[in-house]
């Protein structure tokens, strides 16, 4: 029955287009978290489903639309999700790809892991300094293993480009972003032989002065690394990243392990996020 109903559904999805079709793919979570700082331990749970349709023109040109229908609970108390989010629409030929909707900025590339099933925050200590923006116009080419990102905001001047790739063993990112008062430059570095990988990675982020800001905004950077091992169904993993924002500093570290259960994974964490001690055990699927 279920065979039947997916194959109605598609046939009605895809009738009177040509070369085009409607996909869903998703993943979920739950488990357990503890914070120190928050003084207890809640269930916690979150769900993502995107939403994608593609097609191809008769002379080659590739083109489609996403949307994500994500919710995510920490408690009963807790809980969001206010239907579709994260519009986008591109079209693509030959490795070049305009983009436009909610989407990130082009440096937003490389970084480091985090632990846990739903992540404790070990990686945000340096990621945030890259995380801090959002565009609306995208453009990306792909040639080999490399790839070429250029982004920016339509109501601004802001803009943010990248550089990513791989060599053999090796892999490289290297991102910039132009902010109306801060810039940020990024680079990771990977290598991965086997059932060892390791990243490490570099951000920095200088500040102009903003005349409406009652604080002068503070220059900070920071760096972080990581290694995994692999043996089996079983990766162990550990993070370690720290910041420096005008000379007040904050690490996190964190080990991790995480199962392979054949389309689901069992993972738990634990570690220190900016003197908070954190721990998680959970289970995630994908579909």
């Amino acid at each position: 029955m279920k065979k039947v109903l997916f194959a109605s559904t598609a046939l009605v999805l895809t009738a009177g287009v040509a070369a085009a079709e409607v996909t869903i793919s998703g993943s979920a979570n739950m488990g357990l978290y503890y914070s120190e700082a928050a003084g207890n331990t809640i269930v916690k749970n979150e769900i993502d489903f995107d939403v994608k349709g593609s097609g191809e023109t008769d002379g080659g040109i590739s083109f489609g639309a996403s949307v994500d229908l994500d919710a995510d609970s920490n408690n009963s108390a807790h809980v969001t999700g206010g239907g579709a989010s994260d519009p986008e629409v591109f079209i693509s030929y030959e490795g070049l790809t305009l983009t436009v909707g909610n989407i990130g900025e082009a440096n937003d590339v490389g970084g480091i892991a985090d632990v846990g099933f739903d992540g404790l925050g070990v990686d945000d200590i340096v990621d945030v300094l890259r995380e801090t923006g959002s565009d609306d116009v995208r453009i990306d080419y792909s040639f080999g293993d490399m790839a070429v990102a250029v982004s920016a905001d339509s109501s601004n001047d802001e803009y943010a480009i990248s550089l990513s790739g791989s060599i053999d063993a090796f892999s490289v990112s290297v991102g910039y972003a132009d902010r109306a008062f801060d810039n940020t430059a990024t680079v990771t570095l990977g290598y991965s032989a086997g059932a060892f990988s390791v990243n490490a990675t570099y951000a920095d982020s200088f500040y102009d002065t903003d005349p409406t800001a009652a604080v002068a905004n503070a220059s900070a950077d920071g760096w972080g690394i990581d290694a995994s091992y692999t043996t089996g169904d079983l990766t162990l993993t550990a993070v370690y990243a720290e910041r420096d924002t005008a000379g007040t500093k904050a690490d996190a570290y964190g080990i991790g392990v995480a199962y392979d259960l054949g389309g689901a994974t069992l993972a738990g964490g634990f570690g220190e996020v900016a003197g908070d001690q954190r721990a998680d055990l959970g289970i995630s699927f994908k579909f």
